[in-house]
């Protein structure tokens, strides 16, 4: 991809806030629940883990809407989140975010699908989505990002626009498939799930030193928040976030935009073609 310009209105970063709304298939469950790596009984459902994991559809996003006020923002869905709790999931297409396609379980992995299986997925995602918010999502984000070989085809085959699986670049590129151009957009270095453990503070801190850092350094950027609804949700982390967002409110030269939003962008740079 050659050099881009600056984003829209001339602004120097680009700022990226994701939200995963996440739900595990029936006798899965989150590894990185707090009890879940001292649940020793094989064929017995972690009914604490499960329930720490539905804390993000029936606690958590709502927080999250509210710290996130004017702030636009991708949330990525999970099929099963649609079918259980279709109300939730208006009320985020409602308030102004981008619904993005995010499997259909926490525990559906395309890497571990055959191609007929995850070209399956992806349709009853896409179905499921499209039935309860009236809008057919453009974005994919895989669980742990993890396509197959074959994510990125299957996903221009079935009209989406861009993918948020990618850890090896900073900007946005645009990527060639056998169905037309992909714009894949870098998934975060920084999560909730993994850096919030050296504490709220740092985790606000580290975040507000990065977005310092984008807005000195030479060239556009690209600032990623990434939260999970069932982590970040909860009340001290969820102000943390707040902090950060308002944070962003305050610093010039920022576009804050959905995944959608900068995938266009960088198809009309690029003259949607890579």
């Amino acid at each position: 991809m050659r050099a881009m310009a600056d984003w829209p209105g001339g602004r120097k970063v680009a700022v990226l806030v994701t939200v995963a709304l996440e739900l595990w298939s029936p006798g899965h469950w989150p590894a990185y629940a707090p009890m879940a790596a001292a649940w020793p009984l094989s064929g017995i459902d972690d009914t604490h883990s499960t329930s720490w994991a539905n804390y993000g559809v029936t606690t958590g996003i709502w927080r999250l809407l509210d710290v996130l006020r004017d702030l636009p923002a991708t949330v990525g869905v999970n099929g099963l989140v649609a079918e259980r709790h279709p109300e939730t999931v208006m009320a985020v297409h409602e308030a102004g975010h981008e619904i993005a396609a995010h499997s259909w379980a926490q525990d559906v992995v395309p890497a571990l699908l055959d191609t007929d299986a995850e070209r399956t997925n992806i349709r009853r995602c896409t179905d499921i989505l499209r039935q309860v918010t009236g809008v057919r999502p453009t974005g994919w984000m895989s669980p742990r990002a993890t396509a197959s070989r074959h994510t990125g085809d299957l996903l221009a085959e079935a009209g989406y626009r861009w993918t948020g699986d990618h850890s090896d670049h900073d900007l946005p590129q645009v990527v060639c498939t056998a169905h037309g151009p992909l714009v894949s957009l870098m998934h975060s270095d920084h999560s909730d799930v993994r850096d919030a453990a050296s504490g709220p503070y740092a985790y606000r801190d580290l975040h507000r030193e990065l977005l310092n850092q984008l807005l000195t350094a030479p060239g556009p950027g690209i600032f990623h928040l990434t939260v999970h609804a069932h982590v970040a949700g909860r009340p001290l982390l969820a102000g943390m976030v707040g902090q950060i967002l308002d944070h962003i409110r305050v610093s010039g030269d920022v576009w804050v935009a959905t995944h959608a939003q900068v995938a266009e962008d960088i198809l009309t740079q690029q003259g949607g073609t890579p």
